[in-house]
């Protein structure tokens, strides 16, 4: 899909998240000596922001207004066209509906406008996000606008992968980290956004503030209560495999798998450390369900590297959700002898 900014962005827009400032500095002052690149990849972990970047970078290119220094008014009539996401100089392309990945069509389609005049007389902006979910032929059709970038165009890439990303695209960008926050410092920009987060959520999150944001209140309680029941069911043999996978492909699907790491990671330790208590999240009291035996801590990492390339996989192709699942925790369960009767 090619569209505009999304409009749920617009309230973050006015200015950058404050963990940002190191990244604003740098491409405010290529801004201002006039050597800014044709192509930007923004790369850092899930939940820092790196959509919120991208699109603040985006309406500050665009505005009327801010031409030496980097910045959006609000009020002029780009500002003004970027607020209503009708702003025709700014493409944002991302995967389809019921889709894991960004089409060669899609990369074709964005190339050609970036090619064309500005509407505006100005830049053009694109965004792709997330660029490690371009498909190979889109790869190639990206790196061709890479290498001939049209003039007055900024090509946007984001991602949490970019190892994933092919090298040849990867070196033709000027590459920008965006920073994880310390705990701290995400915990309190959390509260100033008058949500209850502790700091377990956060770690779920893997630190990411927008993430920890996402599943404030119940959202995460529902979700880990309704796991550990899900585990313990199915360790006892109370529990169809194949129904379990299938509502966990439902709803939440990544955070599960996030979910599934750090109980497994918890496991792990509680086996170093021979002690139960262990066998939580760390900042947590209520204890995960432990493993079904004594366990073998190379066969609890195994299916820690499992979970991940799960995750992994799913987000890259379209794999069939519920057969992967289901895979995954007929193994986890042969792994560790659990009872694999079925309920009658």
């Amino acid at each position: 899909m090619v569209e505009s900014v999304a409009s749920d962005l617009i309230p973050r827009l006015a200015r950058p998240l404050p963990w940002h400032a190191g990244a604003v500095s740098q491409l405010a002052c290529a801004w201002s000596r006039q050597h800014f690149p044709h192509a930007l990849l923004l790369h850092g972990p899930q939940g820092v922001g790196k959509r919120e970047l991208a699109a603040w970078l985006a309406a500050s290119i665009l505005c009327d207004v801010n031409s030496t220094e980097l910045g959006r008014c609000g009020d002029c009539a780009s500002c003004k066209l970027i607020t209503a996401g009708s702003h025709p100089d700014l493409l944002w392309v991302h995967p389809e509906q019921d889709k894991q990945q960004i089409s060669v069509d899609q990369i074709r389609a964005v190339s050609e406008r970036l090619y064309k005049t500005s509407y505006r007389r100005g830049y053009k902006v694109a965004v792709v996000e997330p660029a490690h979910q371009v498909t190979a032929a889109g790869a190639n059709a990206l790196l061709k606008t890479l290498e001939e970038p049209p003039a007055r165009s900024l090509l946007l890439l984001v991602s949490s992968q970019p190892s994933t990303l092919p090298a040849t695209v990867c070196s033709r960008c000027q590459r920008l980290a965006v920073p994880r926050p310390s705990s701290a410092a995400a915990l309190s920009w959390l509260q100033q956004q008058q949500v209850s987060v502790d700091a377990s959520l956060l770690e779920f999150a893997a630190g990411g503030p927008l993430r920890a944001l996402a599943f404030a209140g119940a959202s995460f309680t529902n979700l880990d209560q309704e796991m550990q029941r899900s585990l313990t069911e199915l360790f006892r043999g109370d529990a169809d495999v194949t129904q379990v996978a299938g509502q966990w492909c439902k709803e939440s699907l990544p955070e599960r798998l996030v979910w599934l790491d750090l109980w497994l990671t918890s496991n792990a330790r509680g086996a170093l450390t021979r002690n139960a208590a262990a066998v939580t999240f760390p900042t947590r009291s209520a204890h995960l369900p432990s493993l079904p035996r004594a366990a073998n801590i190379s066969s609890v990492y195994e299916m820690v590297d499992r979970v991940r390339s799960l995750k992994a996989q799913l987000a890259r192709t379209a794999l069939q959700r519920e057969l992967a699942v289901e895979s995954w925790l007929l193994t986890l369960l042969d792994v560790f002898n659990a009872d694999l009767s079925r309920p009658t």
